[in-house]
């Protein structure tokens, strides 16, 4: 049958909008859920079968000559038509329950209009607009009847039975009413019987307020005239205080017409009196003259034939599994009330005792952290058995009880007298009448862990049977939702209470946003830095302007995820205080998450604030501190080195002199000593002239042009100049070129000839006679390269620093030359570095920043720098908002940067448009474009070739300068690579890595000239 099912079924339509079942299940799957459509197999034959089938609730009836083997056409058609049927009533009790919704709100209205009428206004006026409001109340009750009573079930129902399992729910409620029920005969009726425990509820709660002490239920049930179904009816007796005085019991029917006090809605008696006329009964209330309470009687048809078809094989409902799912039912329903664990597992205990004659039940609940069996339920045991087996250790021959939860199996032992497993507890057991015992685990399924045991006692020899397999496997599953549920309610009420301290005690300020914005709740701690409450307050109000609005795009864009994920990122922000000593905000350190509710929805933003003042300013007296130890330092390291290499050269001057002045010297040996302190003069203005340089460069304040030059030109004018002390040597020079003949650097022209020479210089002296010295032009950098000796290992370390030379070389100089190249390459936004060293000798490198863009624009000059910052007009092309404030932040430490932000390739070229800009920074997929595309634009209006240099030629020859397409730096997910014809741009992947974006900014604006 499930096959054939299966290829019925549309696959593309949803197959769980639509069941199909035998009649049987119906009623049971209409409970469950109210609007599915539903399909009910009946056989041919029966009409008993299809006619229960319609009562319980099913849409379309499908009659087989076998049921277990449905056409596929019929059960095709049959689906369709059920859910269409099914769709029509959702739709109309939702149009319903629509518009009694609003005529109520109309009549409610209109109530509200006659309380506001002044005293000047007619009384005839006031009164009528009361009445149309009263009758307007009512009229939209009664138009509500079709979306109240939708998706019922009805059922062939032993109406004593099902009233005795309401009451003996009703009494486990602990509502202190004492029920007395009068129900023994068997009397069917067709009914709802989840409206029906409503209706009987309702009658209870009524006896309540009335302050009823006893009630009494009777079912009563009439066959006149003989071998008609007759008629069932349960009455309801209280001793309360009656209807108030004056009501009829029209009065009493009618909605919104409330006597009780407390008072209530009115609608109570109505709701049974439309639900008993909905199954064809009548419902009356009167005063009852025995106990001057009152007497409420629930009237219903009885049914015939339909007896047979109620139950598939049964001849009517088993009355002992309808009481038992209504107990169970009641007991869900204290769980859910979070009722006292006790009181769920001794209602779960009586009920077996009950369905289980002569038996005697227990629950014992399992302590995991010493392996013993504790005491839970079971009023009914021997309390010195109970007392002898309470405590004990689970255990492989523990009796019933410890052995199940040990193997997590259940354990019958039908005599225990003989059984092994209960050598050590059967005297225990036997004087009390316990002969027999069946233990069931009571397991945490999702867990795999045993929570307790399920024992059944007998006085005689027993074997449990299947009903009460069944029956003892339900209420084992209900006993571990009790038992994981109360575990549960206690570890949350301890979580809370943890929170709670947590909350009020923490030092760092703690505040629950709503989504909304506003604080919602904050702590101590919070008020204190903000020095005000601060709850109901907005967050954005909490901090100042700029901050404030890098923490809302931050909630927005979690709002936008809305998972668990949903992480602030870290932030320094500043705090708004009040009080005129607090003028300064605080700085504080920004960080919160969001808290969904159960059903997924952002339920608020639990934000953390830690106080950052005294660790900046702990900080800040470290960093002073460290700076003015490093500069002493520096300065005594400095003043002991000058010290002793002036003292040198000025040695030389003075000696001479005094030589000069105080000999008789020949003409030659007087020039020689002229030609000494010459010599020595100009060593000490170079020393000085190279410490200027050397300290201007390490404070920023060297002065420096950058501009396009070509790096040829420089290294022929840097060759030229040594080529005399090359020659003297003996020494090649060589330039080599190749396909960078024509690099063009950024750079201060005059600058990088001084670091060619020191290095050229260098490597002459440092070269035996007969080597060679070469220069490398690379596409990215230049090489100088020698054949000398090497660099000593050990000397590596300190080869960058001041006054450190070489020691036997026997060369000379002042020290300075590597140390000074080194930071006048830095100072230009390049690098020098030791590529290799070796005895075949060292080749070291210098790497600046190209400027390709440059060159086109030859007249334009910027200085770099002096703060060593970036400066210039970027545009970050991205639709993510998380990524924007991202970059937002990161280049916010650059106050010369001016970021704009575009969210689309539109967008983008607006801001183009509007000033020239200095770098580009774009993702790949936008919007309404592509990255590259938008790149290739751009190149194409600027008269570049896209990937090709910058520098173009015009048709008679001449240079053609761009007109301003902007550096670019691509910004995007999945590892990407740029496109053959754009692949001299660079490419940096998502995540980002903010050293890398930081990089990449500073290459790009701290060096290249403004364009435009």
């Amino acid at each position: 049958m499930h096959e054939l099912l299966r290829q019925g079924a549309d696959p593309e339509l949803d197959a769980d909008t639509v069941r199909v079942v035998r009649a049987g299940e119906v009623a049971a799957l209409r409970r469950s859920a109210s609007d599915i459509a539903i399909v009910a197999l009946v056989r041919s034959t029966s009409a008993q079968e299809a006619i229960a089938a319609r009562l319980a609730g099913t849409d379309v009836v499908l009659p087989c000559p076998d049921p277990d083997r449905p056409d596929p056409a019929d059960l095709a058609a049959a689906r369709t038509a059920a859910r269409a049927l099914a769709g029509r009533a959702r739709v109309e009790r939702d149009e319903t329950r629509v518009a009694a919704h609003e005529f109520a709100g109309n009549a409610s209205a209109v109530a509200m209009a006659a309380q506001l009428l002044g005293p000047e206004e007619p009384a005839h006026r006031v009164d009528q607009l009361r009445r149309l409001a009263s009758r307007g109340a009512e009229l939209a009750w009664r138009a509500g009847r079709v979306a109240r009573s939708g998706g019922s079930s009805v059922e062939v129902l032993d109406l004593a039975a099902v009233v005795r399992t309401i009451c003996r729910g009703e009494r486990s409620y602990g509502q202190q009413l004492d029920l007395r029920v009068e129900a023994d005969a068997e009397a069917l009726v067709l009914i709802d019987r989840l409206r029906l425990a409503r209706a009987l509820r309702q009658l209870f709660d009524n006896a309540r307020r009335a302050g009823a002490q006893v009630v009494t239920v009777h079912v009563e049930k009439q066959t006149e005239p003989a071998g008609s179904p007759g008629w069932a009816a349960v009455a309801i007796t209280d001793d309360g205080q009656g209807l108030p005085e004056g009501w009829t019991s029209d009065a009493a029917l009618a909605p919104f017409t409330s006597g009780w006090s407390p008072p209530g809605d009115g609608l109570g008696l109505a709701e049974v009196a439309e639900f008993v006329a909905d199954h064809g009964g009548i419902f009356s209330v009167a005063p009852d003259d025995r106990t001057a309470g009152v007497r409420a009687v629930l009237r219903f048809p009885g049914v015939g034939a339909l007896r047979r078809a109620s139950g598939g094989n049964h001849a009517a409902p088993d009355s002992t599994a309808v009481d038992a799912d209504w107990t169970v039912g009641s007991i869900l329903e204290g769980i859910a009330r979070r009722d006292p664990v006790e009181e769920s597992l001794e209602a779960l205990v009586a009920t077996m005792e009950h369905y289980l004659p002569g038996s005697i039940c227990s629950i014992l609940l399992l302590e995991h952290d010493t392996g013993t069996l504790r005491h839970g339920a079971g009023a009914r045991l021997p309390g010195p058995y109970r007392e002898a087996i309470d405590g004990v250790r689970i255990g492989p021959l523990v009796g019933s009880c410890g052995t199940a939860a040990f193997t997590h199996g259940e354990v019958v032992v039908p005599d225990i007298a003989v059984d092994e497993r209960w050598v050590d507890y059967r005297d225990s057991a036997l004087p009390h009448g316990l002969r027999s015992c069946w233990s069931t685990p009571i397991l945490d399924v999702d867990r795999g862990i045993v929570l307790g045991t399920f024992a059944v006692y007998h006085a005689d020899r027993w074997v449990p049977g299947p009903s009460a397999t069944e029956l003892v496997q339900r209420l084992t599953h209900v006993a571990a939702v009790a038992i994981g549920t109360a575990a549960l309610h206690g570890q949350l009420v301890e979580s809370e209470a943890r929170f709670r301290s947590t909350f009020e005690t923490a030092g760092l300020g703690i505040a629950l946003v709503s989504p909304a914005g506003e604080i919602q709740q904050a702590n101590a701690a919070l008020a204190s830095m903000a020095a005000r409450p601060v709850t109901g307050e907005s967050l954005a109000d909490l901090l100042v302007d700029e901050d404030a609005a890098a923490v809302q795009d931050a909630l927005a864009a979690a709002l936008a995820r809305n998972d668990d994920a949903g992480t602030l990122p870290k932030a320094e922000v500043r705090v708004r205080r009040s009080g005129r000593m607090c003028e300064e905000p605080l700085w504080a350190a920004l960080s919160g998450s969001l808290i969904l509710g159960p059903g997924g929805e952002p339920r608020h933003f639990c934000i953390e604030l830690f106080d950052l003042t005294e660790r900046r300013r702990v900080a800040q007296a470290r960093r002073e501190r460290a700076v003015a130890e490093a500069a002493d330092r520096a300065k005594s390291e400095l003043l002991a080195l000058v010290s002793h290499e002036v003292r040198t050269p000025l040695n030389a001057v003075i000696g001479f002199a005094q030589v000069l002045q105080s000999m008789q010297l020949s003409p030659e040996q007087q020039r020689e000593g002229v030609e000494h302190i010459l010599g020595a003069g100009r060593h000490l203005l170079q020393l000085i002239n190279d410490l200027l340089d050397l300290t201007g460069a390490e404070t920023g304040q060297l002065q420096l042009t950058s501009e396009p030059v070509r790096a040829a030109e420089v290294v022929d004018e840097a060759m030229q100049i040594v080529a005399g002390l090359a020659g003297e040597r003996s020494i090649k020079l060589r330039t080599q070129a190749s396909s960078a003949q024509d690099l063009l650097v950024l750079a201060d022209r005059h600058r990088l000839r001084q670091v060619l020479l020191n290095l050229l210089g260098n490597a002459i002296k440092f070269t035996p006679v007969g080597g060679s010295v070469e220069v490398v032009l690379e596409s990215d950098g230049l090489l100088v390269s020698d054949t000398g000796d090497g660099i000593a290992t050990e000397q590596l370390a300190s080869l960058f620093t001041p006054f450190h030379r070489a020691n036997g070389s026997g060369a000379e100089g002042s020290g300075l030359g590597l140390a000074l190249s080194q930071r006048l390459m830095r100072a230009m936004g390049g690098a020098l570095t030791l590529r290799s060293t070796s005895t075949a000798g060292s080749t070291f490198r210098l790497e600046l920043p190209l400027a390709a863009s440059a060159a086109q624009h030859p007249a334009s000059r910027r200085a770099v720098n002096p703060a060593g910052q970036p400066r210039g007009r970027v545009v970050y092309v991205e639709d993510d908002r998380s990524s924007q404030v991202l970059v937002q932040s990161a280049l916010a430490r650059w106050p010369a940067v001016d970021l704009r932000i575009a969210s689309s390739c539109s967008e983008a070229r607006k801001l183009l448009a509007e000033d020239s800009t200095d770098l580009l920074l774009l993702d790949i997929e936008l919007p309404d474009g592509n990255g590259w595309d938008l790149l290739r634009e751009l190149a194409n209006a600027a008269g570049d070739p896209v990937g090709e240099a910058s520098v173009g030629r015009t048709e008679d020859g001449a240079q053609r300068r761009p007109r301003g397409a902007p550096q670019a730096v691509v910004v995007t997910a999945g590892h990407r690579v740029a496109p053959v014809d754009l692949n001299s741009v660079p490419v940096l992947d998502k995540p980002l890595v903010l050293d890398k974006l930081l990089a990449a900014v500073s290459r790009c604006l701290g060096l290249l000239p403004r364009l435009g």
